[in-house]
């Protein structure tokens, strides 16, 4: 592998050759475990047996590159801008923490640490694999502007702690310590006993979770804190945005509403199979609630309990999302008819995406357009003033049967229930332009007339 390395680099080895001395760092080096000098680490050239001796020799903004096999201790980056990436990618790459404990995360430790200080570091190709029976995180980011991109992260089911994938956070809680603008993209995470992704413990602004695929998280050691998918607590600013969240214990996306003024988007993403799609809670008491929590244009479909649970005395806006039916979201006394996901109080719903992916392109490449089912509006007005003539013709049937002593509490029941049905259908097609809610609604409270009808003819022959 080394002869490799030296074929696919002679050129970038001869310019460190000619142009900077043996012992100066390097802007470019290798790791390959597979070398058996036993000097390797310490023989004054650019390539390595282990990645901490790679990152002492390398300097700030240097690239590492590492060749495919299997390493293993902790890796602290200690300087700003280095690239840690994989020659070979995830596939044949592993970085192993199995049976190690990495440090707690809420310490803002990790298995691949880039502590408060350290910017601009990417980390990308990597399996990362490993937990303990401690707390601990798999990669933890202290710093600003860091990338984690393209790994594949697998946690220990049998851990009894807080079992964290990737971490985002800082544990000072200062004004100068709040990782900012970092981001977490395009990674598979799945199979911790804590969260998969967790952003908290004082994380700053801007930071990003974007096109990662987040699965099977279960409940361990700690309960109240386990088996989400991608968990927030005490961040400021969180952007997840294109994620695919899905078959976790408890949560997909779990919101824990403790950062005065913080504001958290959910757009865009498809969260599936969970206990509860997306969850917003204050956890700890007397925490302050007033983060601001928007959930829109995603697909939150085939969740068990809930698509949105709120358990906060405040109104999330989850607006323009597919909830699994065109009927919408269920909720008892909101929308009685929703055949989609449950969703809780104070949660705002309307109006709802009528096609998963309500937010596509549909009308302009340059644009996103929710798509409301507009062109059933048409339809509805029609079924809504065929419902209207209908409880006219119930009205007037009722009115004869009165002068003879019928019993027409059932019948009007059923028109009690409708009028119930055609009002919605009027406030979604006239205020939400939820056409195909509206729609629904109108057809379901012909479908009662048209029962009071038959009830009542029987009644007066």
């Amino acid at each position: 592998m080394k002869k490799a390395f030296l074929v696919i680099s002679v050129c970038i080895i001869l310019s460190n050759f000619y142009y900077q001395p043996v012992s100066s760092p390097f802007s470019e080096v290798w790791v390959d475990d597979s070398f058996t000098d036993v000097n390797e680490d310490i023989d004054g050239d650019t390539y390595f047996k282990t990645i901490p001796a790679a990152v002492a020799a390398v300097n700030e903004s240097g690239i590492i590159n590492v060749a495919p096999g299997t390493y293993t201790g902790q890796i602290t980056l200690t300087k700003s801008g280095l690239t840690l990436r994989s020659v070979g990618g995830a596939a044949v790459t592993t970085i192993d923490f199995t049976g190690v404990w990495c440090g707690y995360w809420s310490t803002g430790a990790g298995g691949i640490d880039i502590p408060y200080g350290v910017n601009n570091t990417t980390v990308e190709g990597f399996t990362i694999v490993g937990g303990s029976p401690a707390s601990d995180a798999l990669v933890s980011i202290g710093g600003d502007n860091n990338v984690i991109s393209n790994n594949i992260v697998i946690g220990d089911l049998l851990s009894a702690g807080q079992d964290i994938g990737i971490h985002i956070g800082d544990v000072a809680g200062t004004s100068d310590q709040l990782p900012s603008g970092n981001k977490i993209v395009d990674n598979e995470v799945y199979n911790h006993t804590g969260s998969g992704i967790f952003v908290g413990n004082w994380a700053g602004i801007n930071n990003i979770i974007s096109g990662n695929d987040v699965h099977d998280c279960v409940v361990g050691g700690i309960p109240a804190l386990n088996g989400n998918g991608i968990e927030v607590d005490r961040a400021l600013s969180v952007a997840i945005t294109d994620n695919t969240v899905h078959d976790n214990e408890v949560a997909g996306i779990r919101v824990v509403r403790t950062a005065p003024d913080a504001v958290i988007k959910i757009t865009f993403n498809t969260i599936t199979g969970n206990d509860a799609g997306v969850r917003s809670e204050n956890w700890r008491p007397g925490a302050p609630g007033s983060a601001v929590v928007s959930i829109t244009c995603n697909n939150i479909a085939n969740n068990t309990s809930y698509g949105v649970l709120n358990t906060v005395d405040a109104l999330i806006g989850a607006e323009h999302n597919w909830w699994g039916d065109i009927t919408g979201p269920y909720h008892v006394l909101m929308n009685p008819g929703g055949a989609g996901d449950t969703v809780s109080d104070n949660v705002n719903v309307v109006p709802w995406g009528s096609v998963p992916d309500p937010c596509a392109l549909r009308e302009a490449p340059s644009e996103k357009s929710p798509v409301f089912g507009r062109k059933v509006c048409p339809l509805a007005d029609y079924n809504i003033h065929k419902a209207e003539d209908m409880l006219v013709t119930v009205e007037g049937l009722l009115d004869d049967a009165h002068p003879l002593d019928c019993d027409t509490s059932n019948v009007e029941e059923l028109v009690e229930k409708a009028k119930e049905l055609l009002e919605m259908a009027r406030i979604f097609c006239k205020q939400t332009q939820n056409c195909i809610a509206g729609n629904t609604l109108a057809v379901e409270a012909q479908t009662l007339l048209e029962e009071a009808i038959e009830l009542l003819e029987s009644l007066l022959e």
